[in-house]
């Protein structure tokens, strides 16, 4: 008989859970790394019958399963999967004459948005305000941050009206205990045999670490979870109380 060895390569899918019914599957992108574990509360029952208190009986509790891994595709869903986050659209808004207060030549200002457009700043003269030169005004429109070089003969506060784009909020640590259903399609290099992989319920650690910064690395995001049982399935002993993992032959 051959050996059989493996080299396993594939796709991960999630299907949110709602309301005990998963949803469509989602392909979360290129995941180097993903596995597996299986943990349990060992019991030992020691004799008293001899010197040497052997060890007779074992009995094991509180069986459990847990997964991690690593993403590399970062769109919008993965994010949100990562740190347990909710994506928010915010839609483009115009601000008009909001108060920047009493404003520092040179001092960097936060302004409430993202790509902004038609901005205009002028001052508290009564009256008819003075409007600032866009020679004085050093605008960073993509980040939503604006420097007044010069204030001098301006009456403060200073005023801003300007347009903000559309962009994409992902609060953090916002929808914990999400639960999704965990599918692998898998393709083992060594055999050409396929093998798939179903985590009925599982629901990921919202404990994360985020990197910012990369150097000359692609980022890799780690994530770990638990496999949640569902009991239902003692009445199917094929499926599994966590899922199970498929050996699809080749065809013939």
């Amino acid at each position: 008989m051959s050996n059989k060895y493996i080299i396993l390569r594939g796709k991960f899918y999630l299907s949110r859970i709602a309301n005990g019914v998963a949803g469509a599957m989602r392909h979360i992108g290129n995941v180097p790394e993903f596995e597996i574990a299986i943990g349990v509360d060992v019991i030992e029952h020691q004799e008293s019958m001899t010197i040497h208190n052997t060890t007779d009986l074992v009995l094991y509790d509180a069986v459990k399963v847990t997964f991690s891994g690593k993403l590399e595709d970062i769109n919008a869903e993965n994010l949100a999967y990562i740190l347990s986050a909710d994506n928010h659209t915010i839609t483009s808004t115009t601000h008009t004459d909001q108060n920047l207060g009493t404003v520092v030549a040179g001092d960097e200002i936060k302004l409430n948005g993202y790509n902004l457009s038609a901005v205009t700043v002028k001052d508290s003269t009564s009256g008819t305000p003075v409007t600032v030169a866009t020679d004085k005004i050093k605008l960073d429109a993509k980040f939503g941050t604006i420097t007044i070089t010069d204030v001098t003969g301006l009456t403060m506060p200073l005023k801003i009206t300007y347009t903000t784009g559309e962009v994409t909020n992902t609060t953090l640590a916002s929808d914990l205990g999400a639960e999704y259903a965990l599918f692998f399609k898998g393709t083992n290099k060594a055999t050409g045999e396929h093998m798939a992989l179903n985590l009925w319920r599982t629901t990921k650690s919202p404990e994360a670490t985020f990197p910012l910064i990369h150097g000359n690395e692609f980022g890799q995001y780690d994530i770990q979870g638990t496999a949640l049982s569902v009991i239902e399935n003692e009445a199917d002993p094929t499926l599994g109380y966590f899922g199970h993992l498929v050996t699809i032959p080749t065809a013939a």
